[in-house]
């Protein structure tokens, strides 16, 4: 096993989104935009999935060259 581990979103980050989340939640709910609320949260679901799938895609690509490297060593 290597020493490579994916990048990791700081825990500030997810509890400064949160906030920021539930706020535009309750003023979106007071003024009845509920709507909104779903499909923002849908949008920062699909953003965190997506950044997951690129640190993956650069995990595998950077097993991929170091299994190559030692290959051309041997």
């Amino acid at each position: 096993m290597s020493s490579w581990s994916p990048p990791t979103v700081p825990q500030k980050w997810f509890v400064g989104i949160g906030v920021l989340y539930g706020i535009l939640s309750i003023y979106l709910f007071i003024t009845q935009h509920t709507m909104t609320i779903i499909w923002l949260g849908f949008l920062l679901g699909v953003l965190y999935l997506s950044w997951r799938f690129v640190a993956a895609v650069e995990g595998i690509a950077d097993a991929l060259h170091r299994i190559a490297q030692e290959q051309e060593q041997n």
